[in-house]
């Protein structure tokens, strides 16, 4: 089980437990130029829109992501991360490479727990960003992208990078609770079939690792008409398959439904409590 903290308390995520739903939308690299625009300006009016929707929808938590050529992530990423906590108290995902920035980023959030997303199982990048991880007590999200081969197609190849990212975080003193595995979602269009193999990377790193797992669904559909409709249907797929956390658009329609419904089959959420929860403040919001 892995954990992280905010204002509203306490998040935990793994097997066994309700999938943790978290809000991709704030990536400031393919952004409008207006959007630009507000963030030299120190204003982050449009993605704090974006933050509070997912908040209104139900989402758990955000990713944040700065990475333009025009803008200093180390200089915005901090005041970002602190903007969106203060706004809606949620947990935060830092979805950088850059020390700098996470470190400035980590230290604002404190003494909350935030989680770095991703590190991956190449060398410089594991030397570079364990130690900032262990110094403040973050999780990371690990990415089975090795040195050698980039990105394994194969389920033995995805848990051998796994096990790369994990032996090195031991090494740094980082716990196996605070490692969050991606199994990687492929678009299906370029990758036909490769929903197969992230499906069992996901139930092999449950039952021989024992991490939770993540995946940015977004990829799925990409390409593709209607591709959060596409999204949600792998979404879906993927929970009995050992998904614990997913990156997913707030605005995908039935998205928070949907899951309550597929976290109540498969005991996630026993006797459909969370799925009566979210029913019963959805009639009451419509009047039914």
């Amino acid at each position: 089980m892995t954990t992280l903290t905010s204002r509203r308390g306490t998040l935990a995520f793994g097997p066994g437990l309700p999938t943790v739903l978290i809000n991709d939308q704030l990536r400031v690299m393919d952004q409008t130029p207006e959007v630009l625009a507000e963030l030299r300006e120190g204003r982050w009016d449009t993605l704090l829109g974006l933050a509070r929707l997912g908040e209104r929808v139900g989402v758990d938590m955000v990713d944040i992501l700065v990475d333009h050529y025009e803008l200093d992530e180390a200089e915005l990423l901090p005041r970002i991360a602190v903007a969106v906590h203060d706004a809606i108290g949620c947990p935060i995902s830092l979805d950088s490479r850059h020390p700098d920035g996470l470190r400035a980023a980590l230290s604002a959030l404190q003494p909350y727990k935030a989680v770095i997303n991703s590190v991956s199982a190449e060398r410089d990048c594991l030397e570079s960003l364990l130690p900032i991880a262990k110094e403040y007590g973050a999780a990371i999200v690990g990415m089975p992208i090795g040195e050698d081969h980039g990105l394994p197609t194969t389920v033995e190849g995805r848990m051998a990078e796994a096990r790369t990212i994990l032996d090195a975080a031991e090494r740094h003193g980082i716990p196996r609770r605070d490692v969050v595995i991606d199994a990687i979602c492929l678009a299906s269009c370029a990758e036909p079939g490769s929903i197969q193999v992230t499906l069992e990377t996901l139930k092999a790193l449950h039952d021989d690792l024992e991490v939770a797992t993540i995946l940015g669904i977004g990829n799925a559909g990409f390409g593709m008409p209607n591709q959060t409709r596409i999204d949600l249907a792998y979404l879906v797929a993927a929970v009995p398959w050992g998904l614990d956390a997913a990156l997913v658009d707030p605005a995908t329609p039935g998205l928070i439904e949907e899951v309550r419904a597929i976290d109540f089959l498969t005991d996630r959420d026993p006797f459909g409590s969370r799925y009566l929860e979210h029913y019963r403040s959805k009639q009451a919001a419509t009047g039914g």
